[in-house]
């Protein structure tokens, strides 16, 4: 019985953590990867959105010595100012974050304007829309 409840309650917790990915846009031809947004979980405060996206490449890609082909992205929004930052990212070794996690990391980028046209507009229209 105890078996029972911990599996139980394990799957429960796996299932809870893990994103819902929406298929919102395309990147660029240079990087050529789709563009995911989990739009369950974005939270609203005020004037920003917090939420996470994932670029899943086609190709292999490289940064900083390690190869991935996929990326997590914790993003702020913020809808008055059209401004976004990276709040923490990941990488893993294979496609829609499965596979090794490569590297993380945790700490707020400087605020950056959505450019026009950018996959970051998109991304930010997305948020601050919904």
């Amino acid at each position: 019985m105890k078996k029972i409840l911990l599996t139980l309650l394990l799957i429960m917790t796996t299932t809870d953590t893990m994103a819902e990915w929406t298929r919102v846009g395309e990147g660029d031809q240079e990087s050529d990867y789709t563009v995911y947004a989990d739009l369950v979980s974005a939270s609203k405060a005020a004037d920003k959105v917090k939420m996470w996206i994932l670029l899943d490449y086609r190709a292999e890609q490289k940064a900083s010595g390690v190869n991935f082909l996929s990326k997590t992205i914790r993003y702020e929004y913020d809808c008055r100012g059209k401004h976004a930052r990276v709040l923490a990212f990941k990488l893993f070794s294979w496609n829609m974050e499965r596979g090794k996690l490569i590297r993380s990391y945790s700490q707020p980028q400087a605020w950056k304007v959505a450019q026009p046209g950018s996959v970051d507009e998109t991304m930010w229209k997305i948020a601050c829309e919904n």
